[in-house]
């Protein structure tokens, strides 16, 4: 027998800082070949403005003192109009280049998302990237805070300060070579208290993501508009505003934790840059009294000084709020290398085969530690309607998902006409099922797209209306008005179309019916209804399953009357198998919950004959 063994969740890649710079640099360029041109510019601005700066007043002075004094002031003109031109581009630049990281960053989000949808459905159910995959949404949600404003801004600045750094370090060295050692070596006490900073703003970061989350869903639950009703009748007014003072008082609580460290860390900072700057001007002061320097070079190596000490401050700064960005890079690029679900492959010929034979064959799988199937065996015959029945809890909703290939067996088989659904790609595989959920999202688009899931131009105006008839929706939809190109739901457009309840499942039905799987399954879709309203849905349901092997999934018994053979399932396996009339001979698990709600259904076939009765009457 075949064994298959669950494919293990994706280890942190182990990407080098270098790795996602480059990686942030190439996808932004390949999308804005022109931001290329405008980092360089930064770049290059960056980098001899400050130098500039600081030479010309030298120079000019220079001149003055050897007697030059027109050559020096037309000098002085000619400076300042060169950097009022230069600054003037290099402005330009920056706000072209800041117009295209934020678009390039909504781009990203885009993709960050879309990679959401087409990544295996068990990385966004329950397995641990759901958490990282929502963390990398959340760092592509903060404007200039985002990762890839960072990974984009950040090492342009280091690299500017790093030129200067080198440049001013040469004007340094011609001074004093012990006393540019002595700055340096202070410059590494601060990178040392960044890297404290930054351990302690690593150590809060999932504390600050889960208050946000807290925050954004009270701030949801507040807009709201199903639970207003409920805030209403249920005096919740006080209640909410409560919660909501005690989440920002925890919000506030760990803003002030967080702010106490970065004052001290800004202490420190501001004691070590007042130690830099201070040695270096003292040993200026000493060597101009001491006549080795001239008041040209005073002037120069005094600005020099300065300099060098902001931009020593931004490269620890800057490289320690990279590696800070770095973490948040890992996390959004392990999101996006999620393996994705494979392209639709060939389609065996067994696989045409219709009505078509299930079997799993020694399945096994878990929810990391907790076991839910253990060597599941089940055989569904072609063409048969299976009631699959039990409590919450029992693992139905998995068997679907494990039969769709939402989700992969550990161990075992899962057989359709023979073939096992591991040899398919994922898209061949879900082509094959028409199936309704309990949680079926009905979309703010047009009602063919809603059908169809494809655009107005690509759907079949005359399928979709035939797919309404047969759930029993056409007439409703004509005498309202409703067309293929009306919008749904009231998320976008306040005339959209809002189905009662029952009317939704009649338009999930005719969903399935587009789409004309070979299997149809229904997995508690009318769970949210009545019994009674529940077994009438069902009903319209079986009348479209003839022909196609089904399964109907319910932890009530709306779905038994019409099936060919009831499963029930407890803890992972199958505990009843056999007819309605076999379950009840039994006399076990499967009576006892006919026995609790039959009454339901009861009641249900007294309503009818009592209605037939009367109309005969009248």
């Amino acid at each position: 027998m075949k064994k298959q063994t669950k494919e293990p969740t994706k280890q942190k890649p182990n990407h080098s800082m270098l790795s996602n710079i480059v990686y942030f640099h190439r996808s932004a360029y390949r999308e804005y070949p022109r931001l290329a041109l405008y980092h360089a510019a930064q770049v290059l601005g960056g980098s001899l403005l400050p130098l500039g700066g600081i030479l010309m007043p030298g120079i000019v002075l220079k001149m003055i003192e050897q007697g030059n004094l027109f050559l020096g002031l037309c000098m002085i003109a000619v400076a300042g109009l060169f950097l009022l031109l230069f600054q003037s581009l290099v402005s330009y630049t920056e706000s072209k280049m800041y117009f295209l990281e934020n678009h390039f960053r909504g781009l990203l989000m885009g993709e960050a998302l879309l990679n959401g949808i087409k990544c295996l459905y068990k990385y966004v159910e329950y397995d641990e990237q759901k958490k990282l995959s929502r963390q990398a949404y959340q760092m592509l949600n903060q404007g200039d805070g985002s990762v890839s404003y960072k990974m984009l801004d950040l090492p342009r600045k280091l690299l500017v300060n790093m030129i200067c750094f080198f440049l001013y370090s040469t004007v340094l060295n011609t001074l004093s070579p012990w006393l540019l050692c002595l700055m340096l070596l202070i410059s590494l006490l601060d990178y040392g208290i960044l890297r404290l900073r930054n351990k302690w703003d690593l150590a809060l970061r999932d504390e600050f993501a889960q208050s946000t989350r807290k925050i954004n869903y009270l701030n949801a639950s507040f807009r709201d508009t199903q639970a207003a009703k409920d805030i209403r009748i249920f005096s919740m007014n006080d209640w909410l505003m409560a919660f909501r003072e005690k989440i920002f008082a925890e919000r506030v609580t760990l803003e002030k934790h967080q702010n106490r460290r970065r004052i001290f860390i800004t202490f420190l900072q501001q004691l070590l840059t007042l130690l830099r700057s201070g040695a270096a001007y003292g040993y200026l002061i000493y060597a101009v009294l001491q006549g080795r320097i001239s008041a040209a070079g005073f002037l120069v190596t005094f600005g020099a000084v300065t300099g060098f000490s902001k931009f020593v401050t931004g490269i620890v700064n800057q490289y320690s709020s990279l590696k800070l960005a770095n973490e948040n890079a890992l996390i959004l690029r392990r999101h996006m290398e999620l393996p994705k679900i494979d392209s639709k492959g060939p389609l065996p010929e067994a696989l045409l085969r219709q009505p078509a034979e299930i079997e799993f064959r020694d399945v096994s799988f878990s929810y990391g530690d907790r076991k839910i199937y253990d060597h599941f065996n089940l055989k569904i015959h072609p063409g048969e309607k299976i009631a699959l029945l039990g409590v919450n809890g029992a693992g139905k909703s998995t068997l679907v998902k494990l039969l769709c290939g939402l989700y992969e067996p550990q161990e075992g088989q899962i057989l359709i006409n023979g073939v096992d659904t591991a040899t398919l790609s994922k898209q061949t595989l879900y082509g094959l099922f028409s199936v309704v959920f309990q949680e079926s999202t009905i979309l703010p688009y047009p009602v063919g797209c809603n059908l169809s899931f494809q655009t107005l131009k690509e759907t079949d105006e005359a399928r979709c209306w035939k797919a309404l008839r047969d759930a029993g929706l056409e007439t409703v939809f004509r005498e309202k008005g409703i067309a293929m190109d009306t919008f749904m739901t009231k998320s976008l457009f306040e005339d959209g179309v809002v189905l009662s309840g029952g009317q939704t499942q009649r338009f999930l039905l005719a969903r399935a019916l587009y789409k004309n799987g070979n299997i149809l399954i229904l997995d508690e879709p009318a769970s949210a209804l009545d019994p009674i309203a529940e077994s009438e849905i069902y009903q319209e349901y079986a009348d479209f399953s003839n022909h196609r092997t089904s399964l109907f999934i319910s932890h009530r018994l709306a779905s038994t009357k019409f099936s060919d053979r009831i499963l029930f399932l407890e803890d992972g396996r199958i505990k009843e198998d056999g007819t309605h009339e076999e379950l009840m001979a039994l006399n076990g698990s499967y009576a006892h919950m006919f026995q609790v709600q039959s009454h339901y259904y009861t009641q249900s076939e007294e309503n009818t004959m009592k209605d037939e009765v009367e109309e005969d009457a009248e």
